[in-house]
């Protein structure tokens, strides 16, 4: 007869254990070198049992990371099986092939927890490092084909052997990647966070013991897949079908489809992605732990946002992706820009899919893409730089509320880096930065707007990699919202010359020479004639909607839509950029 599981001790658990990887994160941002880490919390951590399945994951950090953490776990036991590793030790990789990260960039590391000689559980995080080597600073530039030229590929390796770190290999690595003194930074940072993860689950098992804790392990998993399957049971039957596209993949303009069919029988819930377009040349094709996380994350996110971070959350979810597809690449493929556009892709047209069955619960297309931009050089002083950051935009608008502003929407959970954090760390001038006026899609509820950043480059040179996308095809409203608008990269050169830069592009830039970067707002929701007419004046007020457009999308004369002012209120635009 299995031993009884007390409902209370399994909620005390979840949130306990929920709370060590948070604590691990918090560690992590506050000891990390990077900008990219420590201000834009580019990271997540998570604790496993000793087979790499997932107990607990922290929600500070990147939603991507739900899919691609197990198998980075899984594939380290691979190589260094539980049994084998020690206190103190750390095992790094980053090579999504076979079974990794997402991206090179992302690497991850593992450190046993052992209690009496023996170990019983496993704590793990990953980070996003602004540069590996490879073709370009950043680590994730156009113009590549193969997975070799974006970067150093690290696979299972043990960097700590019993709290030791091996310098010779660090040493190695570090010669491999430009911003030494940064990866040195964030590597130890996550060192750090793992020994947080050991202390604190140590804690726990004094109080509890490993067996209650084995057993509990196992009780969230099976107690998170029962709360799944009775959400996908409450969800009608049918398929749902949808697709949308990529604006090329910098090698070729040709547009790039994605479709899914989400089919819903009883508890059962399958996702398939054939008739997705083949693998590309350029570094857009995705790999299947990213497209997991996708699926795990729009599904957990319109059945119940609060079910545990877990692996019984997902085991009902069943993902189809044909090999050789787009998002199941044939090794060596270039990978690096999946995260960045391919996996925002993927979510939109699963919401699209799902917003067939329970339109309560979707949002219209979000800004559409993460909205990378590096620019790494040197800084004039013989020091090497690397500015790495995602832009937000607008979010899709919901049935009962609008969509928030210059925010980062689903597969990225990161923030918008401050003005301060840029001049300070980079030879870089913030020229501009702020919400762009009239970006989000019109609709009873109104799409979030984009926001635009410009950057001068105080420097000599360098280079600099745009990956973004929705600058040719607008976010899609639902229920007769229209469109967020379109997002656009400018290149200003020193002597005032300017030109439109494409979506995807790795080029050299000098002295002087300013980088702005448009991106897109989000979708709205329902007929733009039914919003109320004081909510229209008040986004006038604000700057959020033009008179124009109140008058144009919203049916509303200019007088309705512009209230008196105190003349103490200001200027309503003081915060917006032009």
């Amino acid at each position: 007869m299995a031993a009884e599981v007390d409902p209370i001790t399994l909620q005390v658990l979840i949130r306990g254990l929920q709370s060590i990887a948070d604590e691990m994160v918090a560690a992590l941002v506050r000891t990390a070198y990077s900008t990219n880490i420590k201000d834009r919390r580019d990271c997540s951590a998570a604790l496993y049992s000793l087979d790499g399945e997932v107990v607990t994951q922290c929600e500070l950090g990147t939603p991507l990371h739900l899919g691609t953490m197990s198998p980075t776990v899984r594939t380290a036991l691979q190589a260094y099986p539980a049994s084998s590793l020690r206190a103190g030790d750390a095992v790094i990789l980053n090579t999504p092939y076979p079974a990794g990260p997402g991206h090179l960039n992302d690497i991850g590391m593992l450190s046993p927890v052992l209690w009496e000689g023996e170990v019983v559980a496993l704590v793990a995080n990953t980070a996003h490092h602004v540069d590996v080597g490879g073709f370009a600073p950043g680590s994730m530039p156009f113009g590549v084909t193969e997975i070799y030229q974006e970067g150093l590929q690290i696979p299972p390796v043990r960097l700590f052997k019993e709290g030791r770190l091996d310098d010779e290999l660090f040493r190695l690595i570090s010669q491999n990647v430009r911003t030494d003194k940064e990866f040195r930074g964030d590597i130890l940072a996550q060192a750090g966070a793992n020994h947080v993860g050991v202390k604190r689950l140590g804690h726990l098992l004094e109080r509890y013991g490993p067996e209650l804790l084995r057993r509990y392990f196992n009780a969230i998993q099976d107690h998170a897949e029962r709360r799944m399957r009775a959400g996908i049971a409450a969800l009608p039957d049918g398929r749902y079908e949808f697709e949308d596209v990529i604006e090329g993949d910098s090698l070729s303009d040709r547009l790039i489809t994605l479709r899914v069919a989400v089919i819903i029988e009883g508890e059962r819930l399958s996702v398939d992605f054939s008739g997705t377009d083949a693998q590309v040349a350029g570094p857009i094709n995705c790999f299947p732990p990213s497209v997991f996380a996708c699926v795990a994350y729009a599904m957990k996110l319109l059945i119940d946002p609060e079910l545990p971070p877990c692996a019984g959350t997902y085991r009902p979810l069943e993902v189809v992706a044909p090999p050789g597809s787009l998002l199941n690449a044939r090794y060596p493929a270039a990978v690096c820009n999946a995260n960045i556009i391919t996996t925002q892709r993927l979510v939109d047209i699963m919401l699209g899919a799902m917003a067939q069955a329970v339109p309560e619960r979707v949002s219209a297309a979000c800004t559409g893409s993460m909205n990378l931009l590096t620019i790494g050089g040197s800084d004039g002083f013989g020091e090497r730089f690397n500015y790495i950051e995602t832009y937000g935009g607008g979010q899709g608008a919901f049935r009962d509320k609008d969509g928030m502003s210059g925010v980062h929407t689903h597969m990225t959970n990161t923030r918008n880096a401050s003005v301060e954090s840029i001049e300070q760390a980079y030879p870089l001038l913030v020229e501009r930065y702020g919400l762009v006026p009239g970006s989000g899609g019109p609709g009873r509820q109104r799409g979030g707007l984009g926001m635009v950043r410009a950057l001068r480059l105080l420097g000599k040179e360098a280079t600099v990699t745009v990956s973004m996308d929705r600058l040719r095809r607008q976010p899609w409203g639902l229920d007769g919202g229209g469109g967020g608008r379109c997002g656009s990269a400018r290149l200003v050169k020193a002597d005032g010359s300017s030109h439109d830069l494409p979506s995807k592009v790795t080029l050299k830039i000098n002295e002087g020479d300013c980088m702005i970067i448009t991106t897109a707002g989000g979708g709205g929701w329902g007929d733009p004639r039914r919003r109320p007419a004081s909510a229209v004046a008040m986004d006038v007020a604000l700057g959020l909607v033009s008179a124009q457009q109140a008058r144009e999308q919203y049916g509303l004369e200019a007088a309705q839509a512009a209230p008196a002012r105190r003349e103490a209120d200001g200027p309503s635009h003081g915060t917006f950029a032009e």
